[in-house]
């Protein structure tokens, strides 16, 4: 079909049929509707039409007309939630094969009057390939919505045909037993729940919760009252323990508290992804246990199967309860896995993501491939049906609302089945959203976006880096710089194109705000790694002052836009947390020229310069220059480098002049350590020399002493073993060199004041984990 001649709907109908005319309706326009009693979404959907005030009744079921149409031979489709729309000059049936197919049927008839009186005449029948059709939205990642903005995502998503809605809540709910969980974090309270529920009524719309009942629970064991019901693992804990006898008698007044919150809920969703240091068996009793729980309140469970598909196998799944349905979950090509699906005869639900976690402005085709291919891959694991989530991580600083033309198209893929549904779909999309085609909003999504030459995935990373750790970046891959310039030029055209839109939109013109958001943050990005190049090639003084005033200001004034429209939408707790990202950005570039430390007496910072040989972006976010910590004055790498890598039985050896030492200060990490926190190895020897002779010597353990530079204070759920089990007389945490990295500063060694002129670093070999070695990324020797 042409695309001139698609109609402006999403999701487009499967039979259309167009003709010559129109039919305008008026005030005075007679309605007829079905005697029988209609639901409360079909009453509000005429009231919101204006059609709230039914002529007379009609025997016929699920039945509106509008006017005298010809209505002989129209018949809705033999489907669920089917329905059948015929408008001519005279006026317009509306006929469903249920009440659910009318009320669709009559979001159809909404949007083709959008916003006006008038209806081209046309014939539709469509039907939903899919049953389940769900937006899968995580609020328990510190980004939650006020009750005013969860109404209008239910209205929005009524408006695109998705079915269910389940907001992701780890430990973000009120429960009555347990007043204390998720307090302070913007849970929802019960008359929050409430409203919720309510609106998704007048939209026929189901909400079902997502709460976990054994992973990602975090923030509620970090709690002391609840960290008896933890599994121990080599860090902080993310999962219940199912071997613990007090474990099911709280998650029965949990899960008694959630079905009364949701008390039409059909589904509880129970997580069950990416848990923790919990066996096959120990699971699978687990989730039995919760469905059979979930069962008594009449409600059926889902529950992610990834535990299966990556460690038990998808035949475990047979030995799940009958009230479990699975839900597989890929972000990429769900093909690969379909075949396994199949010959294990297990039929799940699918979860396709939006792929907007992670980045600020996304590229949207990649949510709209991966969407496209979950129709095929329902379709062929027989699949009740599937949806798109969107995720959280790092604290939500993505906007949870910038990606509707992804919610839609997922709403429209599950509705039509058909992976070729997409054509002319932003303008179609736009019509809906906003009223009306929005061409330089098109131009932006499908053509200037996807020219950028740094991913949305990198320049979210890049965002985060602290300043020193750009200007090395630029240093290592000059091409970085490069693509920042191409990228600025186009940044700014994307922009102008947010601008050109403002006066297009008739509804929703707020939404282009986060557009402008994300692209003021990527146009950051660009500015500061060209900040960067400067700096490494010289800029300095009056001019790097003067150059780091105007970012700084650059970087604030962006930081009060994100605030601004972050508090539109959502509550306030949590929003420090992204702030802080900017903060910290803020602090790293004023760092550059702040007053460097002068020599402390007493401390020799060893020259490590000829020894450093290692380079990682992950922990390029060491100081450019000398700086303290701990009160310890210590020397770093040039621009090219990061670190000494001290593995496979590497011998490093410094001298400096003689003298008494008392202490040494070590400002390094351990990488690929061992995740068993007990199992405590011998990872590096060091050892104090006077004229040749050893007068000192220690071996240094993973964990105790060395922790994984890789999340060493548990920010991650795959962090390895970390502070937690180090010795806390030894081991503080010095500083983060970039995201989730950590470098440690390591002491206490009992030197006694012996005098020497030289000190040995011997790395020792793993069994456990060939990989394994320390980053020493300082050095200094405390004399007497």
């Amino acid at each position: 079909m042409n695309n001139a001649t698609l109609l402006p709907l999403v999701p487009y109908p499967r039979d259309v049929l167009r003709r010559a005319g129109q039919f305008t309706m008026r005030p005075s326009t007679r309605v007829l509707i079905s005697c029988a009693g209609m639901p409360a979404c079909i009453r509000h959907k005429l009231a919101t039409l204006g059609l709230g005030s039914p002529a007379a009744a009609l025997d016929e079921r699920w039945t509106v007309i509008v006017g005298t149409p010809a209505t002989a031979g129209l018949k809705p489709p033999r489907h669920a939630e089917g329905y059948a729309l015929h408008g001519d000059r005279g006026g317009v049936i509306v006929r469903g094969a249920d009440a659910n197919g009318l009320f669709w049927g009559l979001v159809t008839l909404e949007q083709l009057l959008n916003g006006g009186r008038t209806v081209p005449c046309v014939t539709i029948r469509d039907w939903p390939a899919f049953a389940f059709r769900y937006h899968h939205d995580d609020v328990s990642r510190k980004q939650v919505s006020t009750v005013v903005d969860f109404k209008r995502i239910i209205r929005l998503l009524s408006s695109y045909k998705i079915k269910y809605y389940t907001p992701y809540l780890e430990d973000m709910l009120f429960l009555k037993s347990f007043p204390d969980i998720g307090k302070g974090r913007g849970r929802l309270m019960p008359d929050e729940v409430r409203a919720i529920r309510e609106e998704a009524h007048l939209h026929n719309v189901t909400v079902f919760p997502t709460f976990s009942l054994i992973g990602h629970q975090e923030n509620l064991l970090a709690n002391p009252r609840y960290r008896k019901f933890a599994r121990e693992v080599f860090q902080s804990p993310s999962s219940f323990d199912p071997a613990k006898p007090a474990l099911p008698p709280f998650l029965r007044k949990v899960i008694r508290d959630v079905c009364e919150l949701f008390p039409d809920a059909p589904f509880i969703h129970a997580g069950f992804d990416e848990t923790q240091g919990v066996p096959e068996q120990e699971l699978i009793a687990h989730a039995n246990w919760c469905a059979d729980e979930i069962g008594r309140h009449g409600k059926r469970m889902l529950m992610w199967v990834d535990m299966f598909k990556n460690h038990f196998g998808l035949e475990a799944l047979h030995k799940l309860s009958s009230n479990i349905t699975p839900v597989e979950w890929e972000y990429r090509d769900p093909a690969p896995v379909v075949p396994r699906y199949r010959s294990a005869g297990v039929q799940p639900a699918g979860l396709a993501g939006y792929n907007n976690w992670g980045c600020y402005l996304p590229d949207f085709r990649i949510g709209k491939a991966n969407i496209d291919q979950w129709i095929s891959a329902a379709k062929r694991m027989r699949s009740i049906g599937f949806g798109a989530s969107m995720w959280g991580d790092d604290g939500y600083e993505n906007s949870r609302d910038l990606c509707w033309n992804l919610f839609a198209y997922s709403g429209e893929a599950a509705w039509t089945g058909d992976p070729g549904h997409g054509h002319d779909f932003e303008r179609r999309f736009q019509t809906t959203f906003y009223g009306r085609p929005i061409e330089p909003l098109r131009r932006l999504i499908e053509d200037l976006a996807i020219r950028r030459k740094i991913s949305a995935r990198e320049t979210w990373n890049l965002f985060r880096d602290l300043m020193s750790s750009l200007v090395r970046r630029v240093t290592v891959k000059p091409d970085l710089a490069e693509r920042a310039k191409a990228d600025l030029e186009l940044h700014e055209c994307m922009l102008a194109a947010v601008a050109s839109a403002r006066s297009l939109v008739r509804r929703e013109p707020d939404h282009l705000d986060h557009f402008t958001v994300a692209l003021e943050r990527q146009k950051l990005v660009c500015e500061r790694v060209l900040l960067a190049q400067r700096i490494a090639r010289g800029l300095a003084g009056a001019l790097l002052k003067r150059a780091i005033a105007g970012h700084c200001r650059d970087l604030r004034r962006v930081r009060d836009l994100y605030r601004r429209v972050w508090l539109r939408q959502n509550k306030r707790p949590n929003i420090e947390v992204s702030l802080a990202v900017f903060d910290n950005v803020e602090r790293s570039l004023r760092e550059l020229v702040a007053v460097r430390p002068t020599a402390r007496r007493g401390s020799v910072s060893l020259d490590l310069g000829r020894e450093y040989d290692a380079y990682e972006p992950a922990v390029a976010g060491i100081p450019l220059a000398p700086a303290r910590f701990g009160g310890v004055p210590f020397g770093f790498a040039g621009l090219d480098k990061t670190h000494v890598r001290l593995a496979d039985q590497r011998v490093v050896t410094l001298s400096f002049e003689p003298t008494r030492v008392s202490d040494v200060h070590l400002l390094c990490a351990g990488f690929h350590m061992p995740r068993d926190a007990k199992a405590l190895h011998p990872i590096l020897e060091v050892r104090l020399l006077n004229q040749g002779r050893c007068v000192f010597a220690e071996t240094l353990l993973t964990i105790r002493h060395l922790c994984d530079w890789f999340a060493p204070r548990g920010e991650h759920m795959w962090a390895g073993g970390g502070l937690r089990y180090a010795d806390p007389a030894r081991v503080s945490f010095a500083f983060p060199p970039g995201v989730y990295h950590g470098v440690m500063h390591l002491r206490g060694f009992h030197v006694r004041g012996r005098q020497a002129d030289t000190i040995e670093f011997r790395a020792l070999s793993l069994a456990s984990e060939p990989r394994a070695g320390v980053a020493l990324f300082a050095a200094t020797v405390e004399t007497l």
